[in-house]
């Protein structure tokens, strides 16, 4: 559909054979993109987490998570990101509503 779309306003500004043509390719290429990170179990896992937590955390997850590392709040071992202050945890528990 995105191709598609695409097509359609390449070829009411380039003409018929050319948006045909940019319909294809982007359609073909945007596709790809799609479906790659469809197939990775990590993508979908990502994406059904984020809209299952939806409003408990940022979107943007691993840009907040570096935020608060180099903040000092968080600390990496590992895989895990833990809380460096113990008070800030038990805060957090304490009033779990933004």
């Amino acid at each position: 559909m995105l191709g598609l779309a695409g097509g359609l306003a390449a070829g009411f500004v380039f003409g018929l054979p050319a948006g045909l043509t940019f319909g294809l390719v982007f359609g073909l290429m945007s596709q790809l993109a799609v479906g790659l990170y469809w197939l990775t179990g990590a993508g979908r896992r990502y994406l059904v987490f984020l809209l299952c937590i939806r409003g408990r955390l940022p979107w943007r997850l691993g840009t907040f998570l570096n935020w608060a590392y180099e903040a000092g709040l968080l600390r990496i071992s590992g895989v895990a990101y833990q809380f460096r202050h113990r008070e800030l945890q038990e805060w957090l528990t304490a009033h779990p509503t933004p």
